[in-house]
């Protein structure tokens, strides 16, 4: 009996060190194995940023409650863990933080609101900001009177927005407001554009610093965060690990749909002069060089970063990226898979 009571005591133990593994310190295994790129410039406040995409938090209409549950896990312990080893300044969101976002009542998207914090909670001295994803609020052609307003207001996410963290602009901007209609949500995002486009073009002429809503600023040539790509024909120009797979990859996009407009895109670069662009929406991986010789030979990276989630590709993977005013560095992180892990519990189990 005694020998029985000892078997299944280890035995118990063993599988509770085998879940405190599998469960919570491989996030920390796994995260540690990547850090933020140095950057030349030493002299300069260096700004973290995090960035992840499309983590699609499911809602009330479909989905097992297991797989949700299983994946909300994940993406929490992967947040959390990331947060606290490498502790950034920053966290953007490019969109579709919800899977049914532009289905629910308002209701329901508060408590969707609610979860997503809990989920990606953070400590007050890091700021997060969530740019809005077709999912969240519908594709253009979609979007129910009042889906945009109440994104914008639970999340305190404006279609557009220009944000300065330590003298470097950002450009935050709603996809589905550059149909290039007349619309009201188009309208007023253009005019926002327009103006956040002034003001970086007076800022720029002048030599060390410039006014900005009342506050002195250093110019920098602006960062796009955004949820589409800008337009390319398809993924078959990316050769990044995370590409799509083939025969997807040449899969001819869907303006406005899959990427911006050919117009859109044109008018963005045109406005904003960036530097580099960061987007989701595919769920892949995708390295773009862009070079608009028609705009004074503007010539940027675009990053397509590949989904946080396990429901929407095996190895979900985030950036860090470490950015000046004068230069910047991305370096391209993984996530614990899904195989990995049942593979090591295995594993571990039968050993």
């Amino acid at each position: 009996m005694r020998r029985l009571t000892k078997n299944l005591l280890i035995l118990l133990i063993g599988l509770g060190l085998i879940g405190f593994y599998c469960e919570f310190l491989i996030y920390y295994i796994v995260t540690l194995q990547c850090g933020w790129p140095n950057l030349t410039d030493q002299n300069e406040d260096v700004l973290k940023a995090f960035i992840l995409s499309d983590p699609h938090l499911l809602g009330p209409f479909r989905g097992h409650w297991l797989d949700k549950w299983r994946r909300e896990w994940q993406m929490h312990q992967s947040f959390q863990a990331i947060v606290k080893v490498h502790n950034p300044d920053v966290v953007f969101v490019l969109g579709d933080l919800f899977d049914e976002g532009e289905w629910t009542n308002n209701k329901q998207f508060k408590s969707y609101v609610d979860r997503f914090h809990n989920l990606f909670s953070l400590p007050d001295h890091i700021k997060m900001y969530a740019i809005v994803g077709n999912h969240d609020i519908g594709f253009h052609n979609r979007i129910r009177r009042g889906s945009a307003e109440r994104f914008s207001k639970l999340l305190n996410a404006p279609s557009v927005q220009h944000i300065i963290l330590k003298d470097n602009h950002f450009v935050l901007i709603n996809s589905m407001a550059l149909e290039g209609d007349s619309c009201d949500l188009c309208q007023k995002a253009q005019m926002s554009i327009d103006k956040i486009a002034e003001r970086l073009d007076l800022c720029s002429k002048k030599s060390e610093q410039c006014s900005m809503n009342n506050t002195i600023v250093k110019y920098s040539k602006p960062v796009i965060m955004q949820h589409f790509p800008l337009f390319r024909k398809s993924d078959s120009i990316c050769t990044e690990p995370d590409a799509p797979p083939l025969p997807e990859r040449n899969k001819l996009f869907r303006p406005k749909i899959d990427a911006l407009s050919k117009e859109a895109t044109e008018y963005l670069v045109r406005q904003i002069k960036p530097r580099a662009v960061f987007g989701g929406h595919t769920h892949h991986g995708c390295l773009v060089q862009h070079l608009y010789k028609q705009y004074d030979d503007i010539e940027f990276l675009e990053y397509s970063v590949p989904s946080f989630s396990w429901r929407n590709r095996p190895d979900p993977k985030y950036l860090l990226v470490s950015i000046t005013p004068n230069s910047y560095k991305t370096i391209k992180c993984a996530l614990p898979t899904e195989t990995t892990l049942a593979l090591t519990a295995v594993i571990l189990i039968v050993y």
